[in-house]
């Protein structure tokens, strides 16, 4: 896809993003997973959450930009059900977060 609003770095940038999002979720998922579906499903509905996450993303950095960007975070907003809760932090984040080493380059 040409892309006249964002650069290479910006694109580049949202896609790693988008890609370690989708490895959250599927984190988040192997229990349900493993409970509900089998290996060729997952690898099937790996890249439609990768590709959404990434469209999502997208979408909301040049909304302001672009009408087709603007009507697409307009519709998907759209359809959040009134239902849906805040998003919270796993329960595993702190345990999680323990166990791996800190970059050293990182903050904090």
């Amino acid at each position: 896809m040409t892309n006249q609003i964002l650069d290479e770095k910006d694109i580049g940038w949202l896609q790693d993003q988008a890609v370690y999002i989708a490895a959250a979720i599927r984190h988040a998922m192997e229990g349900f997973h493993g409970k509900h579906l089998s290996d060729e499903q997952m690898k099937e509905l790996n890249p439609i959450i990768r590709n959404a996450i990434y469209t999502a993303m997208y979408g909301a950095m040049v909304y302001k930009q672009s009408a087709k960007a603007s009507r697409y975070v307009a519709y998907i907003r759209s359809m959040i059900p009134d239902y849906w809760e805040a998003a919270a932090l796993l329960v595993d984040f702190n345990d999680t977060s323990d166990r791996v080493p800190r970059d050293p380059a990182e903050p904090g």
